[in-house]
């Protein structure tokens, strides 16, 4: 990433966007809810996404995380041109092997729907073959839209790839509105096309930063195999997370009703604050490391890390004390409607307050992982994986039979703390240290005013509980927010005054920020 390109402010910019897609995101499966509901029509579109957006994404997403490390040392090393030129060569791969999925995937889609949704018969069976069949070419769009989101990190570009969701997700709540239920086929056109779309955002953005498409076809090239061969054990180590929620779910099933679906819910409001604040933070600092690494600044790649992890603690210890203290009303004021009963909000709190305590650990992981990655290590990040899952197993049986579902949310959250650990460790032993007297100051200032702040917001909420309890939700919930409100402010003040350094200039990026907005607003008026 260039060096005139603050990877501060990129966060921030990565965290609106983002905070804006995961908005749309929930609106489209509320429209997606209303006009379809729980049918055999919603059924087959959930199928027939499954192979493009979770199977072969999960393939190009591995090689996309392989590929950033291997261009920022070409670009550094060869050059631009070479760079790009490397690029051409992912990309003829990626679409070639895209071509020949989607063409296996035409011919033999029945049998693979079949395997996939083995209950599906009759009707169903048929409208999800069909779907598949016209969802197939996404498996093209997608793959080359991961490379060319990585091309463009790459280049310091952050907001187009953060961004692309939002047109993907108005396509589909367009298509469902003025389509209707009637025209089912509207449904997954829909998603073909802003899939489609995607692509074409990344393209145009790619263009501007220098890309240009070129033939080259060249599969026993050293740099494409390298690419390769780094992608499996991060394609294992995906496999090996889905692993751990597969084992939690067959457990789950074996418990009282209801178990499964509080730990989805959970799950879901903890990967939101997750997805919004880790995620955004180790797309734009991944790049960055990889450069550093390149460049070999091994000071500078040390201080980036130790500086993004001390964000991701800053940010994400507060949060998780105010999930400890509020998890009951913020579940019965999100979900608690319908068939979502009182009971549900107690087993989905339960479960939200024990996966709320590895959030910081999850944070911290995929740095690390991102860390290892940009070293060209694929192989430490999946190799620890395989040992918490082991650890997770053994927590599973262990805690289940005590703590029922909280237990496995609980076995999740120390599994995460032990991946983190060892990724530390590893790390440590690889850098030749790795600043943690820094890294354990931050941690003890940030936990110390997060607990603070819990227990201003569990008095208030405590004084406020009846009027938030019988206002209705939305007053409830800007009620609940107002607490929120006031505990991040007292929070912030204390981080402050505590004089941690990474709270100084995130308060300078978000100033900065706003007032760059607040400019954009007065220009835009006065035109």
């Amino acid at each position: 990433m260039p060096d005139k390109i603050s990877y501060k402010k990129a966060a921030v910019v990565v965290m609106a966007i983002t905070l804006l897609s995961k908005i749309t995101g929930f609106l489209r499966e509320i429209v997606l809810g209303s006009t379809y509901g729980a049918t055999f029509i919603t059924d087959a579109y959930l199928v027939s996404q499954t192979i493009p957006q979770v199977l072969f994404a999960t393939v190009t997403a591995a090689l996309a995380t392989t590929y950033i490390p291997l261009y920022s040392k070409i670009k550094v090393e060869r050059g631009e041109k070479v760079a790009v030129k490397f690029t051409n060569k992912v990309v003829n791969a990626v679409l070639a092997a895209s071509a020949i999925v989607t063409l296996l995937g035409l011919i033999f889609t029945r049998p693979i729907v079949s395997f996939i949704a083995m209950g599906f018969e009759g009707e169903t069976l048929r409208l999800a073959v069909s779907f598949t069949r016209i969802a197939f070419p996404m498996v093209l769009f997608i793959g080359l839209s991961n490379i060319f989101q990585g091309f463009l990190q790459s280049n310091g570009e952050f907001a187009i790839p953060a961004f692309i969701g939002i047109p993907y997700n108005f396509i589909l709540i367009f298509a469902m509105i003025f389509l209707g239920s009637t025209r089912r086929y509207g449904l997954v056109i829909a998603a073909l096309l802003g899939a489609f779309s995607q692509l074409l955002i990344l393209l145009f953005g790619a263009a501007q930063k220098g890309y240009r498409f070129e033939k080259i076809f060249v599969l026993n090239d050293p740099d494409l195999i390298k690419v390769a061969s780094l992608s499996v054990p991060v394609m294992m180590g995906t496999a090996v997370q889905q692993l751990n929620t597969m084992i939690d779910r067959m457990l789950a099933s074996g418990l009282p009703e209801g178990s499964i679906s509080a730990l989805n819910f959970a799950n879901r409001l903890n990967g939101f604050v997750y997805g919004l604040f880790s995620m955004s933070i180790s797309v734009v600092i991944y790049p960055l490391l990889s450069r550093l690494k390149a460049e070999e600044d091994l000071a500078g790649f040390k201080d980036k890390l130790v500086r993004s992890i001390s964000v991701i603690m800053l940010i994400i210890l507060p949060i998780t004390a105010g999930a400890l203290v509020l998890s009951f009303p913020i579940v019965s004021l999100l979900f608690e409607r319908g068939e979502f009963t009182r009971r549900a909000t107690a087993m989905t709190a339960s479960a939200l307050v024990y996966y709320s305590l590895g959030m910081v650990f999850y944070g911290a992981r995929d740095i690390l992982n991102r860390a290892f990655y940009s070293l060209q290590d694929t192989r430490t990040p999946m190799v620890n994986g395989m040992i918490t899952v082991g650890f997770n197993i053994v927590m599973n049986l262990i805690l289940v039979r005590y703590m029922a579902h909280s237990g496995l949310a609980l076995a999740t959250s120390l599994s995460a703390a032990l991946t983190t650990v060892l990724l530390i460790f590893n790390l440590w032993k690889k850098l030749g240290g790795l600043g943690g007297q820094r890294l354990a100051g931050v941690f003890a200032k940030s936990a110390l005013s997060s607990a603070a702040m819990g227990l201003l917001v569990f008095l208030l909420y405590r004084n406020f509980a009846g009027y938030i309890e019988s206002a209705g939700k939305l007053l409830g919930l800007a009620a609940l927010g107002t607490i929120v409100g006031l505990g991040a402010i007292f929070y912030f003040a204390l981080i402050y005054l505590l004089k941690v350094e990474e709270a100084r200039w995130l308060f300078s990026t978000a100033k900065s920020s706003v007032k760059k907005f607040i400019n954009f607003g007065l220009r835009v008026r006065a035109e």
